[in-house]
């Protein structure tokens, strides 16, 4: 069980990566209390769909961090 999918893996590739060893052992996959079956068309839609939003939130997340860096940087702030 997993309580988010971004806890799960950094990258949607890495995600597919454990859900394939995952399945392949037999193990179901529970995100937030929900199964999501990777053998199923939908299962696996919806896996894909919830891994390219995790990605595009640690994106901005990534994103937004550096633009904050880079005005504490600019206005004497950041030190290191």
């Amino acid at each position: 069980m997993v309580t988010k999918l971004d806890r799960l893996a950094r990258s949607l590739s890495d995600a597919r990566d454990i859900a394939g060893e995952l399945t392949a052992k037999g193990v179901v996959l529970s995100l937030g209390g929900s199964t999501h079956d990777p053998t199923d068309p939908v299962g696996r839609l919806l896996f894909n769909v919830l891994g390219m939003v995790a990605e595009f939130e640690a994106d901005l997340i990534r994103m937004r961090t550096r633009e904050g860096m880079a005005v504490a940087k600019a206005k004497g702030r950041l030190k290191g």
